[in-house]
Parts: C-alpha cells; structure tokens; sequence
C-alpha cells in the first residue's frame, strides 16, 4: 500500500477534504508552520490547552476533530505525556466518535496505558483496537503485533496462545508487503511464542529470520529505501533471538 493509499485509508478521501478544507479556515493568517504545528504539541501547559481548544472549537466537522485529537494524543505520548494523551483519546472515542479514528485511538490509548504500568487496562485495549479492525476492515494498523510484542515483552504466558491466533487472523490483512521493521517484529515474536510450545525447529528458524531482517540497509522498495528499517533492537530480544538461533543448529 503506497503512502497516499495509506492516507485514504485511514481517512478517506472526503474527510481529508474536509481537513484541508479546516486547515485553510483555521491558518488563513498563520505562518505555515502554525497551520500544523498547534495539533502536534509536544508541551501541554495551560496555555498549549487553551490554544489547542480555541483551535478544535473552530473545525466544522467532527471527523477533523477526533483526527487532531489522535494526532495530539499521539505527540503527547511521544514525549511521555501519557495521561494527557489518554483523556484526549478519551474524549475523542466518547465526543467524536468515527470508525476511521477508533481502531487507531485504541491502539494508542494501549500503547500510553502499557507504558503506565496498566497492564489489565492495556489489554483490553489492544483487544478493542482488534475488534475495531474486525468491524471496519478498510482501516488498517499493526494492532496484532503490538499486541503480539506486548505479549512476549511483558512474558504473559497465559495469552502466548492469544497472541498466536490474532498473528494468524491478521496475517493477510496487516502484514501482506511488510517493510524488514515489519517481518523483523513478526518473526520474533513467532519464534518465542514457538519456543513456549516447544517446537525448537521453527523457533530457531524464525530466530535467524527476525536476525536477517534485522540487519538489513534497504527496505526492498526503490523509492523508499531508507524506510521501515529496524532502527531500535532491545536488548532482551536480540539475547532471546540470538540463543535460540544458535541453540537450533546445534
């Protein structure tokens, strides 16, 4: 899927005219970075609030208004501001409710929760996002394998056979022309969740599968080479994929 399908996807056509149409409206006497920048705060005193609600009060529809409220949720839990981009996520599912934005926002509210220490919570989340997917399939995320890396990160065993069945249901529909950052995070989470069953083969196969992606320079595709490469290896999965490559060869 290229980059502008990508958008339509997520967005659709019509209400991404609808934003343009927003964004001309809001910035007419902005400099061009104001148009952009007042929904993609990385502070949230009192008066980045006021200003962010002065600007939200003035979009004309609602889908615009649950986008930016992802968006600065998504800004806010980037810099660790995670409680705040949860009551936007919040107020986005219970004031503006829209099918294109809930599979998204719960994605992120799972994310923000995980990082909290609200595992329970987080959860039940992921499971929404899932469930959003399943209702309104033309939005696509990478929920199952957040969902799947949550699993084996946090070591919850008893949902290591969850994690296996969600991988397989959005296998296809998710995953189908991965970027290395894609298959690296899909083949590692197969190859523990293989390892917990016991089957030593394929988790050493898939192991030295998740290595190979891993280490690659180019993403396969000619005009976007440098992007979806594995920039960030943790240290506890490159030890796990590491031993159970060698392990299987021996």
């Amino acid at each position: 899927m290229s980059l502008s399908q990508t958008w339509d996807a997520l967005i659709g056509g019509d209400l991404r005219r609808r934003m343009m149409g927003d964004f001309r409206r809001l910035s007419s006497r902005d400099s061009v970075m104001g148009r952009f920048d007042w929904y993609r705060r990385s502070t949230w005193d009192d008066s980045d609030r006021e200003e962010f609600e002065a600007r939200l009060k003035r979009c004309r529809y609602a889908g615009s208004k649950a986008q930016y409220l992802r968006i600065q949720a998504h800004h806010l839990a980037e810099v660790g501001l995670h409680t705040p981009a949860i009551e936007l996520l919040d107020r986005l599912l219970r004031d503006f409710p829209d099918r294109g934005e809930t599979a998204m926002s719960r994605l992120q509210k799972a994310g923000s929760l995980a990082s909290l220490g609200e595992l329970s919570a987080a959860i039940e989340e992921f499971r929404a996002a899932l469930q959003a997917e399943r209702e309104y399939p033309n939005v696509r995320t990478l929920a199952a394998l957040d969902y799947g890396w949550f699993i084996v990160e946090k070591h919850l065993v008893d949902l290591f056979d969850e994690a296996a069945d969600v991988l397989k249901e959005f296998e296809n529909k998710q995953f189908g022309t991965a970027f290395p950052v894609v298959s690296y995070r899909v083949c590692a989470i197969q190859s523990i969740l293989a390892d917990a069953r016991g089957d030593r083969a394929a988790a050493g196969d898939y192991a030295r599968r998740a290595l190979v992606e891993a280490a690659k320079t180019h993403s396969g595709y000619r005009y976007h080479a440098k992007t979806g490469l594995v920039e960030s290896r943790p240290d506890w999965m490159e030890k796990r994929l590491t031993s159970l490559a060698d392990e299987s060869i021996r």
